[in-house]
């Protein structure tokens, strides 16, 4: 019993036997905890939206790139294996007859308002071939013969199919060099003594009939290839056509030549406005091309001005897929070359690229 008795002693001496919390340090102690987990949702949540914001400004920045290189490589090449003009299809007497079939720009062009467009002309540098000098064909010709034995001309030829385009700089043309471009009717012939490329003749064109009478003759040798041409615009209204729409515009490349069109190709996603100008030299052969200089840049050029035609300045505005979920940001479209201030607010992320793109070949062409 003594024993017992110094036990229970023991343990109310050692604390084992202690009260339990008050209601004040139960409050006190759910307080610092609500405080603690608050901060921590907080964190979450400034962290969360961070990470959305980051990867939606990633995604515009790849878009951004991707499509500016496209844009880019293609209006350098515009003009190359031509005077800068060309006659036949896409000629000054056939689509768009007062604009610049190297490098055709519309200015707030109708697929959507205030958007700019751009259609660029040029030979496929890996397929260019000299025509059959010992075969002289006449302006109304349907057959264009090339020898399939010399370098590597076969393999080349059968590239070209039904539906492409034939373009021909005629070099030896009598006052001027000369660009052709016909429309291709069936896939390269390869098994004839010549190879021939069949063509939809192009006498029906007035600029074609008019440099090339169809009693005429084309010159012996023609240096061709296929004919690239390319047209560039935002497709960003409910017409049906393409995948745009104001929610989701798209920049779109067509091949054909009858933009909008289902078979067009979409490029880049969320691309709200594109604007193209010209850096045009007037007359001291020393164009300043320079971002912050807006005396030389224009927003569309004509065909006389091909020979002062400097530079192309492409600029874009792209904006996040999906806007600010936290309410936090507010923002509109910006302004851009010719094109106003978008009237509207939203909660859209935007940047705005821009890039000058000299177009050597059309300068050179266009000088000799």
């Amino acid at each position: 019993m003594m024993i017992e008795q110094s036990n229970l002693r023991f343990k109310r001496n050692s604390g084992w036997l202690k009260r339990g919390f008050t209601m004040i340090e139960l409050a006190v102690s759910i307080a610092i905890a609500s405080i603690v987990v608050i901060g921590l949702y907080g964190l979450f949540t400034m962290q969360s939206q961070q990470l959305m914001t980051q990867d939606m400004r990633m995604e515009m920045h790849q878009n951004a790139r991707f499509g500016m290189e496209i844009l880019s490589r293609s209006v350098r090449m515009a003009g190359f294996g031509s005077n800068g003009t060309i006659v036949g299809v896409l000629g000054t007497g056939g689509q768009n007859s007062s604009q610049l079939p190297a490098v055709i720009s519309y200015d707030a062009n109708n697929t959507n308002s205030g958007s700019d467009a751009i259609t660029v002309v040029y030979m496929e540098p890996s397929l260019v071939m000299d025509s059959n000098y010992a075969s002289i064909e006449q302006c109304s010709t349907q057959t264009i013969s090339f020898n399939p034995l010399h370098l590597d001309y076969r393999n080349r030829l059968l590239q070209f199919k039904a539906g492409d385009l034939l373009m021909c700089q005629d070099y030896a043309a009598i006052g001027a060099m000369e660009t052709y471009l016909w429309s291709i009717s069936s896939d390269a012939d390869v098994t004839s003594p010549f190879g021939n490329i069949s063509v939809n003749s192009a006498s029906s064109f007035s600029d074609f009939a008019n440099l090339c009478p169809s009693n005429d003759n084309l010159s012996p040798v023609m240096r061709c290839s296929k004919g690239q041409v390319m047209t560039f615009y935002i497709d960003n209204s409910d017409n049906g056509i393409g995948p745009g729409s104001p929610a989701h515009p798209v920049l779109m490349m067509d091949l054909n030549m009858n933009f909008p069109n289902n078979d067009d190709i979409p490029l880049v996603d969320n691309v709200e406005d594109l604007q193209l100008e010209y850096c045009v030299d007037a007359g001291s052969l020393n164009a300043s091309c320079a971002i912050g200089n807006r005396v030389n840049w224009l927003n569309t050029i004509t065909a006389g001005q091909v020979g002062s035609l400097w530079s192309v300045r492409i600029s874009m505005v792209l904006r996040s897929p999906k806007d600010d979920f936290f309410d936090a940001y507010t923002s509109r479209r910006p302004r851009l070359a010719n094109n106003a201030q978008g009237a509207a607010t939203d909660r859209y992320f935007r940047d705005t690229v821009a890039s000058i793109v000299s177009v050597r070949n059309m300068r050179l062409l266009s000088s000799q």
